[in-house]
């Protein structure tokens, strides 16, 4: 019962740790240089081109990882969500969002 209990425990601590305004809260409060603009956008969800990775994982979140539109080649990177592919360029700026 009680691991149960630790396990349930766990997993609420984890999700917590990933809720969308705490995240963007905390990332916001580790970079006071964001324009007022990005921190508006990043504040409403908002991933726009121009962000950097820093900027979109503040608004979005991490990208699924596991997904097979999560790549990474000569041409820069892509993340992606469950609505949408994120593209950046090898300097980390997004250069597109695609719907999938």
């Amino acid at each position: 019962m009680k691991l149960k209990i630790l396990i349930l425990s766990s997993i609420l601590l984890l999700a917590a740790c990933e809720n969308a305004p705490v995240r963007r809260t905390e990332l916001l409060s580790q970079h006071p240089e964001w324009d007022a603009q990005t921190q508006k956008l990043v504040r409403a969800g908002y991933a726009v081109k121009g962000m950097n990775q820093k900027q979109v994982e503040a608004a979005w979140g991490k990208p699924c990882w596991s997904c097979t539109g999560t790549t990474k080649g000569d041409w820069g990177e892509a993340w992606e969500y469950p609505t949408q592919v994120i593209f950046f360029n090898n300097d980390g700026d997004v250069t597109r969002l695609e719907k999938k």
